[in-house]
């Protein structure tokens, strides 16, 4: 049995129908002799910091709740801090966190800047609908709803909420982000 694997990281990704993806093709001689192949894609993935790819965007202390703020934390590898990309209209993804089945969300649907970015029951709302915009060396990450950018209140640091905040022309700092497909066990 020969293994192929094949990644994809991007943004263009998913605005460009992007892929957060990992196609895997499993290849085994078929009853009648020919190879069979099977391909399984696997779109869980991390948003990493481009300043600071050991940041990711993390559903705070793992819980499952509705309302529980996501923060800038570094990578540990757990489900809290993994996300899954389900597509929408208009290049738009739903991001759910595999920890807890819930949408990266914008707080109550607001639009001023400093909104606290939450984790809530996927639903159909524009404030939970994000598209990458190519930025520098990653891609800002922009709500629908109000057309603001996903960023780190405060700036780069360890425990910090993520807000939304307006996006700037070149990106900085803490508004600028790398999705990175993240293998699960294969």
């Amino acid at each position: 049995m020969k293994l192929h694997q094949k990644w994809a990281v991007g943004a263009g990704a998913l605005a460009c129908t992007a892929t957060l993806v990992s196609s895997t093709a499993v290849t085994a001689a078929a009853d009648d002799g020919r190879p069979a192949t099977r391909s399984i894609v696997a779109q869980q993935f991390t948003l990493r910091l481009a300043a600071d790819p050991g940041q990711v965007a993390n559903v705070r202390g793992a819980a499952t709740g509705n309302g529980v703020p996501v923060i800038q934390y570094p990578w540990s590898g757990t489900t809290n801090e993994r996300w899954e990309a389900d597509a929408a209209l208009g290049g738009y993804y739903r991001f759910k966190s595999v920890g807890s089945g819930k949408c990266l969300n914008v707080n109550g649907g607001g639009s001023a800047n400093g909104t606290q970015v939450i984790q809530y029951t996927c639903g159909s709302a524009d404030n939970e609908l994000w598209k990458f915009v190519p930025k520098g060396i990653g891609y800002q990450v922009v709500v629908k709803s109000s057309g603001k950018c996903l960023n780190v209140n405060g700036g780069v640091g360890v425990g910090n909420n993520l807000i939304q905040y307006d996006c700037t022309s070149q990106g900085v700092a803490n508004d600028v982000w790398l999705p990175v497909w993240e293998p699960d066990s294969i």
